[in-house]
């Protein structure tokens, strides 16, 4: 496609193609929404208009109304929209496979000067592809060459950097309260194993000031750093492994299936061999067995009367001094334990033994709570177990490579709502950002480098689910074992963004010049914008400059980089496939 052609696109609200009855050449068929944006109290009812263009017999007669969320606004089959609680959601038409949104704000009915400040933050639903002679970085003015210094830096002409939160003036907001009011961050301490004592005493107190919550290390040194640290020590439960085999367990120095052992054998009221699930015999020979990474292990019967006691018992000398224990290889790896077994004949059987198991235990090391790796296979089972255990950890989940992102958002939402401690874990860490070869066509886009567009994606993402009180949804850059984690730090996950002023909402659909469709979300928060675009289909895609689609902003923002400073103002950015922005007013 020429640059003329695209730019005559970029004037189209929203294009794409329907395919034509019996093999006829497709036809362009489009469709707007209107308003672009409405405003309206709570109990305010009122009507959308869809206008098609380029229809044909072969194009659907009628329109599908839908809202993003239909607590905020509801939408019936005419376009009627009912206003039902304060927030902010996109209601779209659709027609075929072409889309177009109105972005909705929901206000109570109060002062006009409420009205007026948030109709200044509408942002315009039409966007259009990026015309193929885009600037390199995405169509904002800066590239890695023009940014200004460091916030350190004497030469520094642009505008402050937003304020970072400060203990002396804000205060913790209770014990277990985050550094930065804006967001929680996790760490998972596999480097200390390895590192030399000068670089563990280095780590420490880098992020001693930072993060809020830690897996493994040492419990003492890291309240040392900050007192008010969640510090988890690691171990399995629903399988133990075999004698001789090598898997870390947790902090009984014993080894876990040595545990078990002993404890049985101190209490003839249990049988030991009812711990276990067995398929076709009662014996140690038909055991059931499964192979987790590199180790065998044998499965734990969640409803045998002494394994129950003796996970109590274990468990609570697991956490004792700690803040909670990390339950580590759920999700996927319970799918070759739960399949039937002589003990439970379906897996709803089993998952319904071990999550009371999992509650049993929560109730027994309050307030201190499990925080269970279900990672990213996330069934009603594996819900189930995180609100029985109090906590959530979601490993590879912040996942900017597929189109299941939306609904983790959500299924975030839910898990707070029922005060579930979540940990938002990233896909990559700086190290797979740096050497993977994969997704090739992922490259720098509009930042300086593929590391820089996936941690900004990450972060974004974030953003898109933490609530006004960050304490409880933790991220986790995973930094890992070999790396030491000052030196690969993200400094633009301590620039305040505020607190959420709306919720997320869609801004725009569409299909972009790659021929892949899009869906953009974003949400205002008190100093800063943030719109991403998450892929949004499960096949192969390209993430290039082709699939760019320039998004408009309500008033001109700065960019923020990973290095925490921040680019000159932008009316708009470009979204690649896979790409988010943080902007700053």
């Amino acid at each position: 496609m020429s640059a003329v052609q695209l730019r005559t696109a970029a004037m189209i609200v929203l294009i794409t193609c329907v395919a034509c009855r019996r093999g006829r050449a497709q036809e362009a068929v489009g469709i707007t929404a209107q308003p672009a944006a409405v405003e309206l109290n709570v109990g305010d009812t009122t009507r959308l208009h869809a206008t098609v263009s380029g229809s044909s017999r072969d194009v659907p007669a009628s329109v599908i109304w839908s809202s993003d969320n239909d607590a905020i606004a509801h939408v019936d089959r005419t376009g009627a929209v009912t206003a039902r609680a304060p927030g902010v959601t996109g209601i779209t038409a659709s027609v075929g496979t072409a889309f177009a949104s109105t972005r909705v704000t929901v206000v109570r009915s109060g002062p006009s000067g409420d009205n007026q400040a948030a109709s200044a933050r509408t942002v315009p639903a039409s966007v259009s592809p990026a015309p193929a002679n885009a600037p390199d970085k995405g169509g904002t003015s800066t590239t890695q060459q023009q940014r200004p210094a460091p916030a350190s830096a004497p030469a520094r002409v642009e505008a402050a950097a937003p304020r970072r939160a400060d203990a002396s003036a804000n205060g913790k907001r209770a014990a277990r309260s985050p550094h930065f009011s804006h967001i929680s961050l996790f760490y998972t301490d596999f480097y200390s194993r390895y590192a030399s004592p000068a670089d563990h005493g280095a780590a420490l107190a880098f992020l001693g000031a930072r993060i809020d919550g830690v897996m493994s290390g040492a419990r003492d040194q890291w309240k040392s750093a900050d007192p008010t640290i969640l510090h988890f020590s690691y171990a399995l439960q629903f399988t133990v492994p075999l004698p001789g085999q090598k898997a870390a367990t947790d902090n009984i120095a014993s080894g876990y299936f040595s545990d078990m052992q002993r404890w049985y054998a101190s209490r003839s009221q249990y049988d030991i061999e009812n711990a276990f699930l067995h398929r076709g015999g009662h014996d140690a020979a038909h055991r059931v067995q499964v192979k987790i990474w590199d180790s065998m292990r044998f499965a734990i019967n969640p409803g045998d009367a002494g394994q129950r006691a003796y996970q109590i018992d274990r468990l609570k000398r697991v956490a004792q001094n700690e803040d909670g224990v990390f339950l580590d290889e759920f999700g996927g790896g319970m799918s070759g334990v739960s399949k039937g077994t002589d003990e439970f004949a379906t897996i709803a059987l089993y998952m319904a033994a071990e999550t009371e198991l999992i509650a049993k235990v929560h109730e027994a090391i309050k307030p201190g709570f499990l925080l269970i790796n279900i990672a990213e296979y996330w069934t009603p089972f594996d819900s189930a177990l995180v609100v029985a255990g109090g906590g959530a950890h979601l490993e590879r989940t912040n996942n900017p490579f597929t189109d299941r992102l939306p609904a983790r958002w959500t299924q975030i939402d839910n898990l707070l709502a029922l005060n579930v401690y979540t940990e938002f874990v990233t896909l990559w860490s700086y190290t797979d950002w740096v050497t993977s070869k994969s997704f090739p066509s992922f490259q720098g886009g509009m930042y300086s480098s593929r590391l820089e567009r996936g941690q900004i994606v990450q972060l974004a993402s974030y953003y898109m689910a933490v609530p006004a009180n960050a304490t409880r949804l933790t991220l986790d850059q995973q930094n890992m074992w070999n790396v030491r984690p000052d030196t690969v730090w993200m400094p633009a996950v301590e620039a305040d963004v505020g607190h959420p002023r709306e919720a997320r909402h869609s801004v725009a659909t569409g299909t972009d010049a790659a021929g892949q469709n899009y869906r953009i979300y974003a949400r205002d928060f008190d100093h800063a914008y943030v719109v991403i675009r998450p892929q949004s289909d499960w096949r192969p895609q390209i993430y290039a400059d082709s699939t760019g689609v320039v998004v408009p902003l309500p008033a001109p923002m700065r960019p923020l980089h990973r290095d925490g400073t921040f680019g000159a103002p932008v009316s708009s950015v470009t979204l690649r496939n896979a790409e988010a922005a943080i902007l700053f007013k």
